[in-house]
C-alpha cells in the first residue's frame, strides 16, 4: 500500500500484520509496534482515547480482511483492564522523556551523541529509556534489535512464567492468540530489567487463578515477589520468579513455616545411589598421600571379575577421576591460590571430573561457551524479525540429548570462590538459574503443556568456582514459580 493510499498513519503497519501473523491479537499488535505508538501518541491526551483509537482501527482493519478478532480486543475484567492502562501510560512516560529536552554537560561529544538519537524514535528511546539508572546497552545490529531493547524482560507468558501449564479453554480472551508478542532481546551481559513497567506488565499478565497460594498462610506467592521486586534497584532471581532456596532476599519475603512449605512441596524422589559407588568412593576418601597412592592402584573390582561397561562404567569413572586429582596431588608445586585462572580450574578439575560422567549416558556434554537452544530458540520466536538470528545465553557448558536439541542442563565456572554472597557467585548463578528456566520452557512445550508431567519436570545446573562446586535443580512445583534447591 502507496503513502497516498493511507487513510491514516500506521494502517500500513496494522493492516501488514493482521495479514502475514498466524495467530492475531491487539495486544501482540501494540507490543511489536512498540515504537511506533509512542510516535503515534503525541496526537493523543489520554492512554484511553488512544486505546479507544487503535481497538477501533484493529477492528475495522480485521472486519475489512474478513476477521473476526473481536473478541480479541475487548477487556473483559478488571485485571486486564489494568494491564492495557498499564501499557499505555508507558507509551506516554516513553514519548514524554524523548520530547523532553536532554542536557548532558560531560562533553561535547556526548552531547553531540544524544542530541544526533533524537532524531529517531527508535534510536533515542533506546537509549534515554533508563528509568531506573541500569547500565544502557547499545544494540547497533539493526532498527528491530533496537525496538527490542525497551521489551526487555518481557516475554510471552509461555516462555516467562510458564503459562504453558494453563489449559488454553481457561486463558483469557485477550492473550488466547498471544503467543507471540512479547519478546526480550538480551545477551550475555545485559541488564534485562530495562524498566518498571515492564515488570508490572509480566505480573498483570498472569492468571490470578493459577499462582500459587500458601496452604501454611493464605499468602500468594507470585504476589509476595512482585510487591517487593517492583522495587528492587538491580536485577534479582524474583524478577524471573525465580526462588532460590539460599537467596537471604526471597527468605526474608516469607515467614518459617512459609518458606519450609515452598521448598517442601511437591518435592522429587533423588535417585538411590549403588552402595558399590559410595563404597569405592568412602575408600578413596582419606587425606594421607601415601595411603592414597597404595589405594588408587589397586583394582576396584573383585578378583576375577571381567569388567564390563555396562555394570561397571560408574566404578571406573569413579577410579578415573580420582587417578586423574592423583596426578595434581603428586605435584609438589600444586597449589590452588589465587593466581590460578578460571580456564585453569575448569581444564584441570572440573572437567576430568565432571565430563567423562556422561560418556556411557544419552547425554551430550558441549562444551567451550555453548549456546544455550533454548534461550535462542525463545529469542528467536517468529515475533521476532530481525535480520540476524540472536544466539542463547552462553554457559560453560550446556546438557543435551543425544541427536536432540532439547537440553537438560547447564554448566558455570568461575575463578575464584568468593562466598555465596560474592559478585562473580551472584551473576553466574543469576545467568544459569535463567538458562534452566529457559530449558524448562523448552520441555514444558516438547510435552503439550500437560501439568502433571511438568510438575515432575527438573533441570541441571552445576556452578563452581576454584575447588568449589554446588549442584543445583530446578522445577515449577506450583504456579508460575520457578524453585533452585
Amino acid at each position: 500500500m502507496s503513502t497516498s493510499e493511507l487513510k491514516y498513519f500506521g494502517q500500513d503497519i496494522l493492516i501488514a500484520y493482521l495479514k502475514e501473523r498466524k495467530n492475531k491479537s491487539y495486544c501482540g499488535f501494540l507490543y511489536l509496534h512498540h515504537d511506533d505508538m509512542i510516535t503515534f501518541s503525541s496526537s493523543f491526551s489520554n492512554w484511553k482515547k488512544m486505546d479507544d483509537y487503535w481497538s477501533s482501527k484493529f477492528l475495522r482493519e480485521a472486519e475489512s480482511l474478513g476477521l473476526d478478532l473481536s473478541e480479541k480486543v475487548h477487556v473483559k475484567s478488571e485485571h486486564l483492564e489494568k494491564w492495557v492502562k498499564i501499557y499505555w501510560e508507558g507509551i506516554f512516560k516513553e514519548h514524554k522523556m524523548i520530547s523532553s529536552p536532554i542536557s548532558n554537560t560531560s562533553s561535547p561529544a556526548s552531547t553531540s551523541k544524544v542530541t544526533s538519537n533524537t532524531s529517531s524514535p527508535a534510536s533515542s528511546t533506546s537509549k534515554v529509556h533508563n528509568l531506573r539508572k541500569r547500565q544502557i546497552i547499545d544494540y547497533n545490529e539493526n532498527q528491530m534489535a533496537k525496538k527490542n531493547i525497551r521489551r526487555q524482560f518481557i516475554q510471552t507468558a509461555n516462555d516467562k512464567v510458564i503459562q504453558p501449564i494453563q489449559s488454553k479453554a481457561v486463558q483469557s480472551t485477550l492473550y488466547a492468540n498471544d503467543e507471540e508478542f512479547i519478546y526480550n532481546n538480551e545477551n550475555e551481559n545485559e541488564q534485562e530489567i530495562d524498566n518498571l513497567t515492564n515488570f508490572d506488565l509480566i505480573y498483570h499478565s498472569l492468571d490470578p487463578a493459577k499462582m500459587w497460594t500458601l496452604k501454611s498462610s493464605g499468602r500468594i506467592v507470585e504476589k509476595v515477589i512482585y510487591e517487593y521486586a517492583q522495587n528492587l534497584p538491580y536485577e534479582s532471581y524474583l524478577h524471573s520468579f525465580i526462588i532460590n532456596d539460599v537467596d537471604k532476599e526471597a527468605e526474608s519475603l516469607f515467614q518459617k513455616e512459609e518458606w519450609e512449605e515452598i521448598f517442601s512441596f511437591n518435592l522429587q524422589k533423588v535417585p538411590k545411589i549403588d552402595k558399590s559407588l559410595t563404597d569405592l568412593m568412602k575408600n578413596y576418601s582419606i587425606t594421607d598421600l601415601s595411603s592414597f597412592q597404595k589405594i588408587i592402584f589397586e583394582p576396584f573390582l573383585p578378583a576375577d571379575t571381567l569388567y564390563s561397561n555396562k555394570e561397571h562404567f560408574d566404578l571406573n569413572y569413579i577410579h578415573l577421576a580420582y587417578s586423574i586429582i592423583h596426578t595434581l596431588w603428586e605435584n609438589e608445586d600444586f597449589t590452588l591460590d589465587s593466581s590460578r585462572l578460571e580456564g585453569w580450574y575448569q581444564h584441570n578439575i572440573w572437567c576430568p571430573i565432571i565430563d567423562p560422567a556422561f560418556r556411557n549416558s544419552k547425554i551430550n556434554l558441549v562444551r567451550g561457551e555453548g549456546m544455550s537452544t533454548a534461550s535462542s530458540d525463545r529469542k528467536n520466536n517468529k515475533s521476532c524479525n530481525a535480520d540476524r538470528k540472536k544466539i542463547g545465553r552462553k554457559g560453560d557448558g550446556i546438557f543435551r540429548l543425544k541427536g536432540d536439541r532439547l537440553e537438560i542442563g547447564g554448566i558455570e565456572a568461575g575463578r575464584k570462590w568468593e562466598g555465596k554472597n560474592g559478585r562473580k557467585y551472584l551473576r553466574d548463578s543469576l545467568k544459569l538459574s535463567k538458562m534452566l528456566r529457559d530449558m524448562l520452557v523448552q520441555l514444558i512445550k516438547e510435552c503439550n503443556g500437560d501439568e502433571q508431567i511438568i510438575r515432575k519436570l527438573q533441570t541441571v545446573g552445576m556452578l563452581h568456582s576454584a575447588n568449589r562446586f554446588q549442584l543445583l535443580t530446578m522445577d515449577i512445583p506450583n504456579g508460575y514459580i520457578c524453585r533452585i534447591k
